[in-house]
């Protein structure tokens, strides 16, 4: 095997294990991302090379960044973050993708708010 396709099978690897955590199959994450469940099977089989606007489409589609589509970088430990924090984590932890964007179009509208008074 090639470098570059021991890159694409570990990258689509790496974005299955991503689209499950967040409890997506194939064709949600098809919908949420905007890209047809072919091109999502053939990425996450390592058979297609995407284009970096793709790859910036699928990592908005989880709500992570393309470095991390590379590699496994995992958040902080919670004993890290402060309580009220820990709190939020625990409550939005198994929500899937649309209502995590709209969580968090609440928060920065509500901080947003805030700066302005």
């Amino acid at each position: 095997m090639t470098e570059s396709t021991i890159i694409l099978k570990t990258l689509g690897r790496r974005i299955a294990a991503l689209r499950k955590k967040q409890g997506m199959n194939q064709e949600e994450f098809a919908d949420v991302s905007g890209k047809m469940i072919n091109t999502i099977s053939n990425i996450e089989r390592g058979l297609s090379d995407p284009k970096v606007t793709t790859l910036l489409s699928l990592a908005e589609a989880l709500n992570v960044s393309v470095d991390s589509l590379f590699n496994d970088n995992e958040q902080p430990p919670t004993e890290e973050l402060p309580e009220a924090v820990q709190t939020i984590l625990k409550l939005i932890k198994n929500q899937d993708t649309r209502t995590l964007k709209v969580i968090q179009r609440q928060i920065e509208a509500l901080l947003e708010l805030k700066n302005n008074i």
